[in-house]
């Protein structure tokens, strides 16, 4: 596997900061640059077949938890926070944009084996357009119209 792959979780700090109303947009066509040629390029080496797409997914499962393992047992639960947050915010929205691949697939079989070994840990798929239409338009914590902002010009 990729040492890429794995990065694009365990970086994430990066990211994570700049997942705002306003960064976000800008910050998901990076990650996905960067990323998503790694990501495209071991699903389609897998072939597509189910057992070779469950494979690749807990070969990162395994490499996150090995880190996981390598954390000071006050920072670990800290760290898979971050890395979960991650898989959540970017990975899959990333993997589900790569319509007309296997991608989509492979987003919801890493979710399902994450399930698997973490019960009660599950985390639900999102769309990058519902991930960037869940951001909330306030003033002084007064809600305003939940409208789409143009990430250039946020003046509307």
């Amino acid at each position: 596997m990729s040492r890429e792959l794995l990065d694009a979780v365990q970086t994430g700090r990066t990211w994570l900061d700049r997942f705002t109303r306003r960064e976000y947009p800008k910050a998901f066509q990076e990650y996905t640059a960067r990323f998503g040629p790694a990501y495209l390029e071991a699903v389609r080496a897998a072939g597509g077949e189910e057992a070779a797409l469950q494979a690749l997914a807990d070969e990162i499962l395994d490499g996150l938890e090995a880190g996981w393992k390598r954390q000071r047992f006050w920072n670990r639960a800290s760290v898979m926070v971050n890395e979960k947050q991650m898989v959540v915010d970017y990975l899959t929205p990333m993997l589900l944009e790569q319509t007309g691949t296997d991608c989509p697939r492979f987003a919801a079989l890493l979710r399902d084996r994450w399930a698997a070994r973490r019960p009660g840990d599950e985390y639900a798929t999102a769309s990058y357009a519902k991930l960037l239409g869940g951001f909330r338009y306030s003033i002084l914590g007064i809600d305003l119209a939940n409208k789409h902002l143009d990430p250039d010009n946020d003046r509307q």
